[in-house]
């Protein structure tokens, strides 16, 4: 049998992503804990690590900081921002979550994660027809026949 000694944070982090996936949030930041234990530079270990430890720990400050460090050494991961956003999320900061969101957008405007917490804090988009209200009957009915017929549209560009 393996020695108990030699923690691979590779195999650990792979672990934490597959309880993440199968919602076992307690399994998934005790093996998150491990890769970040053995390898504190790893921006994928930082950012998992502090997201779990907000949302299962109710570390926000520590989760904010991990996930903050994460993007300053990757900013281009969208997955670092959805995991920044969900720390905002837990601390109750929407503003904050949608802001990070949009962000992580830039550089994975097709994310269903993101666009699925999007949509769950009540972000919406521009109207259809800039120059008429939202609340416009004409804007209303384009923008809902847009969505259905071609979901994923206003999504598309990197901003």
């Amino acid at each position: 049998m393996a020695s108990e000694n030699s923690i691979n944070p590779r195999e650990q982090f792979v672990a934490g992503k597959r309880h993440l996936r199968e919602e076992n949030m307690d399994k998934a930041l005790r093996a998150f804990e491990k890769a970040y234990k053995e390898d504190k530079e790893n921006p994928d270990y930082m950012s998992y690590c502090g997201m779990l430890k907000s949302l299962r720990g109710g570390e926000i400050g520590l989760g904010l900081e991990l996930c903050t460090r994460a993007i300053k050494k990757e900013f281009f991961k969208a997955e670092y921002y959805l995991n920044l956003g969900r720390v905002y999320m837990a601390s109750g900061n929407k503003k904050g979550a949608i802001k990070v969101f949009l962000k992580g957008l830039k550089f994975d405007p097709q994310n269903t994660e993101i666009n699925k917490y999007l949509i769950e804090l009540g972000f919406r988009g521009k109207p259809i027809i800039p120059g008429l209200d939202r609340a416009n009957p004409v804007n209303k009915l384009l923008g809902i026949l847009l969505r259905r017929m071609i979901p994923g549209l206003f999504r598309k560009k990197g901003s």
